[in-house]
């Protein structure tokens, strides 16, 4: 194996020859820089421009609930969010709602979104119709098991449309029922979250009470099942051995309604 030094003008001839020029790499990977750069730049000028090209997918839900706002006679209109990856031409006119044919208005409904540009399209948006009403809501979070307080509660107007299982508009209705789950605050109360107190005993003594504008009858009675505020039971009539069915309104007493 032969070592060359170089500290001789040949020496350095040769070791030129056998080592990679370094100002010449320099300049190659200074030109491959340049050439990356104007690419990304291009990339990104393309990606701009088709952003450009793309139809606002939240114009087009803005679209559709509009519509049925109008339609409904200015009530509160929610679309359902479109998928991001939808890839729309952008229109150069106005965008037009319909309905399909036989179509009616109703809680959720189905709109047709359309352009009539030189690229025309068609899209439909899912639209919820929102029925505002005023319900309770928690002041604040409250853990499973609590007793609600009249100091638990607020009223919030709030869409109820969506509210199929009812919802508490007066304080009257939910006091002194356990809450089945903890719940935050805002929450709106529905028979679902509360667990019933159970004000009456099966087989504790009652009042028995039958009142309109013309009687008013007050008698002893024993309840035959447990029941909770406002809720029906039966009870046996101790003076008489009858039967009848009556809405318990406090822990004695058991009303029987009449006409």
């Amino acid at each position: 194996m032969t070592t060359l030094e170089a500290n001789t003008p040949g020496a350095r001839r040769i070791v030129g020859l056998l080592t990679p020029d370094c100002g010449a790499r320099r300049i190659v990977d200074a030109r491959a820089g340049r050439l990356a750069a104007s690419a990304a730049l291009l990339l990104a000028a393309t990606a701009a421009a088709a952003g450009d090209a793309r139809q606002s997918l939240d114009q087009v839900e803005r679209t559709a609930e509009a519509f049925v706002a109008t339609q409904a006679g200015g009530a509160g209109a929610v679309a359902t969010k479109l998928d991001r990856r939808l890839n729309l031409a952008r229109c150069e006119g106005p965008l037009e709602a319909f309905l399909r044919p036989g179509a009616r208005l109703a809680n959720r409904t189905i709109v047709g979104v359309r352009c009539r540009g030189e690229r025309p399209w068609k899209v439909y948006v899912p639209v919820h119709l929102a029925v505002t009403g005023d319900v309770l809501v928690l002041n604040r979070a409250l853990p499973r098991g609590h007793l609600l307080e009249a100091g638990d509660l607020k009223r919030e107007r709030r869409d109820v449309s969506r509210l199929s299982g009812g919802y508490a508009r007066q304080p009257s209705e939910v006091l002194g029922q356990r809450l089945k789950h903890s719940m935050r605050a805002g929450s709106i109360v529905t028979p679902a979250a509360l667990s019933a107190r159970i004000l009456v005993r099966r087989g504790q003594s009652v009042i028995l009470r039958a009142q309109n504008d013309a009687i008013h009858i007050r008698v002893a009675g024993k309840a035959l099942m447990d029941g909770a505020l406002n809720q029906r039971i039966r009870v046996r009539n101790v003076a008489s051995g009858r039967i009848v069915e009556g809405f318990v309104r406090s822990a004695e007493l058991v009303e029987v309604l009449v006409r």
